[in-house]
């Protein structure tokens, strides 16, 4: 009988302890989940300052005479509207710190009269809750990690960072074709130039009309030759004419057009890519000087540059 009250003693003990190791956490949040929204968090953040960033290029190349009205209208529209769709999102995904379950109170000790069952208890009270002061503290340092991994200061992010969370963002899905953009855009920011390459080739190849895509392509091509070659100048001349589909009178892209047809000595092209940047430039400009300095001396048989 002693034997049987002292076997019920330890089980009733061993369950009241272990109870908060094998209990059902509370936290209606999973740490996988909370994991998964914080990423968002840091995806819609990079996006958001890529949006506004376009969105004053857009008017730098309006006050430029670089768009017309038309273009700048829809252009701006498309990206407010998903700046504010971004905005929305990011309030619902502001950077959360999990909850940790409480521990569940301990009971009182048994009385008991045997000093068998006694030291019994202690051992097992002492063994039971240093297994869970471990696991608590395991835990903790595992949210403590998290923590320190998705939480960002009050200031823009640090583009370093943004760039190495997009690689780790497109090491698990090599086809983000926005996300391949943001990085392209990135490595030239960085002047990463090699990375920019593979980054939109890797755009051309999710969107082979990609006009920004293209024009980039070109110019790095231009930019990193070693020697004039011809061939090397037909490609990035495909880069810019595929380019102009969709940007006919993009400044930047009929300049380095009239360029490569200036080196394959295709001058009268040049003449008239080159006075289309000109005349899509804003009067008065450095870059218009350079421009019309460059088609003075090219209609005089000159080098232009």
């Amino acid at each position: 009988m002693l034997v049987l009250l002292i076997g019920c003693l330890l089980l009733l003990v061993v369950l009241a302890i272990s109870s908060p190791l094998w209990r059902p956490s509370t936290d209606p949040t999973p740490i996988g989940h909370l994991a998964e929204q914080n990423q968002e968090y840091v995806d819609l953040t990079i996006e958001r300052e890529v949006l506004v960033h376009s969105l004053n290029e857009l008017d730098v190349e309006l006050a430029q005479e670089r768009l017309t009205p038309s273009d700048y209208a829809r252009l701006k529209a498309t990206d407010e509207r998903r700046l504010l769709h971004v905005l929305d999102r990011i309030d619902t995904l502001r950077p959360v710190t999990p909850t940790e379950p409480p521990a569940a109170p301990l009971p009182p000790p048994a009385r008991n009269a045997w000093v068998p069952a006694v030291a019994t208890s202690v051992a097992v009270i002492a063994l039971a809750a240093g297994i869970y002061s471990y696991l608590e503290w395991r835990q903790d340092q595992t949210l403590r990690a998290l923590r320190s991994q998705i939480q960002m200061g009050p200031g823009a992010p640090d583009p370093r960072e943004m760039v190495a969370r997009l690689e780790e963002r497109l090491r698990e899905n090599p086809n983000d074709l926005q996300g391949q953009i943001m990085a392209g855009r990135s490595y030239l920011a960085l002047e990463r130039i090699s990375e920019a390459k593979q980054a939109w080739t890797k755009v051309l190849e999710l969107d082979p009309r990609n006009s920004e895509a293209h024009y980039h392509l070109g110019v790095i091509l231009l930019d990193t030759r070693k020697f004039d070659d011809p061939d090397l100048f037909k490609i990035a001349l495909a880069h810019f004419d595929t380019a102009l589909v969709d940007v006919p009178r993009e400044p930047a892209v009929n300049w380095y057009r009239g360029l490569t047809l200036w080196y394959l000595k295709r001058y009268s092209e040049a003449d008239t890519a080159w006075t289309t940047a000109f005349q899509n430039l804003a009067p008065g400009s450095e870059d218009a000087e350079f421009v019309k300095t460059a088609l003075t001396k090219l209609r005089a048989g000159q080098a232009p540059f």
